[in-house]
């Protein structure tokens, strides 16, 4: 994928989506498939993962990635706010379901996966402690752990954390397919599908050619599974459906 950089697009009008340059960041990856759903037009910029981006900083507020910036509107970058401008200004089958039920639990359901306190903001503290453990104290000052808020005597914590995500959301699954359904909200796809689609790779990430991530990020992410032990197979098979049926290989980033 060829970028912009944050100069460039500070110019530029429209949508542009800020990215981590060269990585599948799994909230960046599930942004870009909203948006092609969505039949969304959109400027890649480049982030750097885990830098300081001095440069993103001063144009929106924020280092990390995704961030949508469409014309002068305000930064987005939770995402919530992400899909709901694309579900504004996109075009196509909405994303969001429409009955309050199904919106609810589409909502509750991703934010477990992909929120504050979930799956991947747990799952990077595996990361990070593991991290930590081979390279010591030297890396809390970095940009990633100074700003995640990295303790290590939350470990215990995330694993316990996530275990009890992944079962709700294999017990969730089941259901759905005792119900005819082979989505996760409903009869229709949603974002919830492509949120975990994308997250999902922290837990057994696609192999090359389909995931060409760099080898060292796919070790940090194969914490994740290895600290966990076994988890129920339906979470990939889930996840393989929504990218055969709806979503594209290889991922390209």
């Amino acid at each position: 994928m060829e970028y912009f950089s944050v100069a460039e697009a500070r110019e530029m009008g429209g949508m542009r989506l800020v990215l981590s340059q060269g990585v599948p960041g799994p909230w960046g990856e599930a942004a870009k498939a909203v948006f092609r759903l969505k039949n969304i037009d959109y400027s890649p910029v480049a982030q750097q993962g885990g830098g300081e981006n001095p440069e993103l900083l001063d144009w929106c507020g924020h280092r990390n990635a995704p961030v949508a910036l469409y014309n002068n509107e305000p930064a987005r970058v939770r995402w919530l706010e992400i899909v709901e401008l694309a579900e504004r200004v996109g075009s196509g089958p909405a994303l969001i379901p429409q009955y309050l039920s199904e919106r609810m639990a589409m909502v509750g359901l991703v934010n477990e996966i992909a929120g504050e306190s979930g799956f991947a903001w747990y799952g990077r503290h595996l990361m990070l402690a593991s991290g930590h453990q081979q390279a010591g104290d030297k890396v809390l000052t970095t940009p990633l752990y100074r700003d995640y808020g990295y303790q290590s005597a939350h470990t215990e914590q995330a694993t316990t954390r996530i275990a009890e995500i992944l079962d709700y959301l294999a017990g969730h699954i089941r259901r759905q397919r005792e119900q005819g359904s082979a989505f996760l909200i409903g009869q229709e796809l949603s974002a919830a599908d492509i949120y975990w689609a994308y997250f999902s790779q922290i837990l057994q990430s696609y192999p090359d050619p389909k995931n060409p991530m760099p080898n060292g990020l796919r070790a940090s992410w194969a914490t994740v599974a290895k600290v966990l032990g076994e988890f129920d197979p339906c979470l990939i098979e889930q996840r393989d459906h929504i990218f055969e049926a709806h979503l594209e290989l290889p991922m390209s980033f």
